[in-house]
């Protein structure tokens, strides 16, 4: 059994359209226009017990959000996320008991 499991992972955000001009900040007040913006999709992939991985990428690739729904902070728009067999966002509680996670810039961690 893999210790954690992603299938077909995906995360949308949406935000809300913003508008230029002197009235753009009123105008994106009262308008309801909205972009998504995919930050995570169909990511697959399982980690078995005993193995070591690294997670890589550019920024922007989506690294901290998968990390941040494996450790049930963010809910997937779709997609299956299990960790230790179970839902992180459902098990929260259990879930950190298990894992430990830091965010932060490297001087940070210094």
């Amino acid at each position: 059994m893999a210790i954690i499991e992603l299938v077909d992972l995906k995360r949308d955000f949406r935000q809300a359209k913003r508008f230029d001009g002197p009235f753009g900040a009123i105008c994106t007040l009262v308008t309801r226009e909205y972009t998504t913006r995919t930050a995570l999709d169909d990511i697959t992939f399982a980690i078995e017990p005993g193995e070591s991985v690294a997670y890589l990428g550019p920024n922007g690739a989506g690294k901290s959000t998968t990390i941040k729904i494996l450790t049930g902070i963010l809910l997937p728009s779709a997609g299956h996320v299990r960790v230790f067999g179970n839902e992180p966002h459902r098990h929260r509680q259990q879930n950190a008991r298990r894992i430990g996670v830091v965010f932060g810039q490297r001087s940070q961690l210094w």
